[in-house]
């Protein structure tokens, strides 16, 4: 009896994990991210938007359009020969369908790829320029899309 107690137990704490739910949640950032200036730092705060409706049970969890603020946790400057800088974001909080504000403690990693290339001198700065000093952020409203995990 004891022996079927015990299993019980451990097979309890193994299997739990395997029933979370990471449910994806599309967001947008509604203001310019850059480290182009040295203006971010550690703790500062960054809105996205939701850009797809998220649904859990098929029921209306979080709707489109919603703010999500994110809290930055890390940073790191550009430096020379290739060091590009970096952006961690994590965690987010957010307002569900009943007002209830939740923390999505999914990690948000800004880096090289994101910056975007207006015309031929950004991409000389972004492909060749970086040789000597590595590259920045810069983010502009709506511009990209990023996947957030919120852990059900």
């Amino acid at each position: 009896m004891l022996k079927h107690l015990i299993t019980l137990l451990i097979l309890s704490f193994i299997i739990t994990p395997v029933f979370a739910v990471e449910i994806p949640v599309k967001i947008t950032p509604t203001q310019v991210i850059s480290t182009l200036h040295d203006e971010v730092e550690v703790g500062d705060y960054f809105k996205f938007k939701v850009t797809d409706d998220v649904y859990y049970n098929e029921i209306l969890y979080i709707p489109k359009g919603t703010i999500v603020v994110g809290i930055v946790s890390n940073i790191h400057e550009n430096g020379y020969f290739c060091d590009n800088a970096e952006i961690i974001i994590t965690p987010f909080k957010v307002k569900t369908f009943n007002n209830k504000v939740i923390t999505i403690n999914s990690t948000l990693t800004l880096n090289r790829k994101d910056f975007v290339c207006k015309n031929i001198g950004d991409k000389i700065v972004k492909y060749v320029g970086v040789v000597f000093r590595g590259n920045e952020i810069k983010i502009e409203p709506n511009s990209a899309e990023y996947n957030i995990f919120l852990v059900k």
